[in-house]
């Protein structure tokens, strides 16, 4: 905000404001962490043959979404923060790789884009999914929902911030 004093001077004005209660959402976001990294994902569900270089048409598109149908249909106005895993086997542990946060209303439209079909415009990571894939790794997907909805910008930032090591695919990642 900028305030004139005279006709030629400007003063700039700063306020501070600190949270008084930032040990308690910094609790917050911490447990929400710990669910990201204790229970198991959705292990998300791709035809046998998806390791081989083939097209992701219409067709295949849809035998994805149907794979996944159960999963796919609970997903609106019910998650708003999810976090996307590889692993080599079954028998192996998931890997994190990405962290997003989405809106509710929107999280279906953007897991879609993540990983069955995106517009080229958006940040999706269906590209590195289909590499993961292609290498022969398998997919995990694990949401969560918290409210109020505006807190996931906080939550996103703070889980890609701890865990930016692990988190390869998220752009402010240090492994980029």
């Amino acid at each position: 905000m900028i305030f004139k004093k005279k006709r030629f001077d400007v003063i700039k004005v700063y306020r501070n404001f600190v949270y008084p209660e930032e040990e308690r959402l910094i609790e917050f976001a911490k447990d929400i962490e710990q669910q990201f990294f204790t229970v198991a994902p959705y292990h998300f569900k791709y035809p046998d043959d998806i390791k081989n270089d083939i097209i992701w048409d219409k067709e295949l598109i849809s035998e994805i979404k149907e794979l996944n149908k159960p999963f796919l249909s609970g997903l609106t106005q019910n998650a708003n923060l999810y976090m996307i895993y590889t692993r080599v086997s079954e028998s192996s542990e998931w890997k994190p790789k990405y962290f997003g946060q989405r809106k509710s209303q929107g999280i279906y439209g953007r897991i879609i884009a993540h990983l069955v079909t995106k517009n080229e415009a958006t940040g999706a990571k269906l590209g590195k999914v289909k590499e993961a894939l292609r290498k022969g790794e398998e997919i995990g997907i694990n949401l969560v929902k918290i409210t109020p909805e505006e807190l996931r910008l906080y939550i996103e930032g703070y889980i890609i911030k701890q865990n930016s090591n692990l988190l390869d695919w998220n752009n402010h990642s240090k492994n980029r």
